[in-house]
């Protein structure tokens, strides 16, 4: 099988923006063969499809409507699909963009856009798509004529965009970031989740590291994240397991223990019973 390429953002290179907006269809033209098999990104994407289609991200393939924004965070697997129109923009861009100018930012939209908790994308209105092309075209035109405080400028154009997705995310039920600590300590689950995916902790370690009690968390994690702790810690594991396998440099001995399972065995067998596939069988089947 091939494996799964890693793609980065002018990696090395401090003196570059560290963001990048293209149009949609001429880039994923361009860039066909990389861009149609599954991939990720040491970096942040935002696209904007404004024609309906599919897009895969996580092993899921997504239908959309038009006027329709994902959002995928850094390590999401994804690609898009051949048969749709692909029309739009896409923006890449990582951490540095956003820290350069305000350092406090990107961990808000870490948690209020990139947090993959509920779906990963918005729906705009006419009214809001007029607006999202109007700053796209401004965004673009700074990039060309590279003007006086062009770099600020397409920081702050930009942050409008992300703005407009967090509203968005908001007024549509995905996110309550001003008034509601749960989301946070939903978010900060997950993040810990994925920090410690190498081990197997209990619920209460989870709970005291996150200063909280293990009720509460149960409770949050079923509001926000649809199923209890212990599940969305093996739904992680599992996915993490996927994006592993998808690199067939790595051993499937080497992911078990990797993963934190003291046998190659178990993780064969708890893999299997979550995917109905062992490890092997998942990979011939993302040939």
């Amino acid at each position: 099988m091939k494996e799964i390429e890693i793609y980065d953002l002018h990696k090395e290179d401090h003196f570059n923006l560290h963001f990048e907006i293209h149009d949609a269809a001429s880039y994923y033209s361009k860039n066909k063969e990389k861009a149609s098999v599954p991939h990720r990104h040491s970096f942040y994407q935002v696209i904007w499809f404004r024609k309906a289609g599919r897009h895969y991200i996580d092993y899921q393939l997504i239908e959309h409507s038009e006027n329709t924004v994902f959002f995928i965070n850094k390590n999401q697997i994804h690609y898009f699909c051949p048969d749709a129109s692909n029309e739009g923009y896409l923006y890449h861009f990582n951490d540095s963009f956003i820290n350069n100018y305000a350092p406090d930012l990107m961990e808000r939209f870490s948690i209020s856009i990139f947090s993959e908790i509920n779906r990963n994308y918005v729906m705009l209105s006419d009214g809001e798509a007029v607006k999202l092309g109007a700053i796209a075209s401004f965004l673009t035109s700074e990039l060309d004529t590279k003007d006086f405080f062009y770099r600020e400028t397409v920081f702050h154009l930009f942050q409008t965009v992300l703005f407009l997705i967090e509203r968005l995310r908001k007024k549509q039920g995905l996110v309550n970031l001003d008034t509601d600590s749960d989301y946070s300590l939903a978010v900060a689950f997950k993040k810990l989740i994925f920090k410690r995916i190498n081990e197997f902790y209990p619920i209460d370690s989870y709970a005291e590291e996150l200063n909280t009690n293990s009720k509460t968390l149960t409770r949050i994690s079923k509001e926000y994240l649809l199923d209890t702790p212990a599940n969305i810690i093996k739904q992680s594991k599992i996915l993490e397991a996927k994006r592993m396998l998808s690199n067939q440099k790595i051993t499937i001995s080497g992911i078990a223990y990797t993963l934190g399972f003291d046998q190659p065995t178990y993780f064969t067998k708890y893999f299997k019973k979550e995917t109905g596939l062992t490890p092997k069988e998942f990979q011939n089947s993302i040939l």
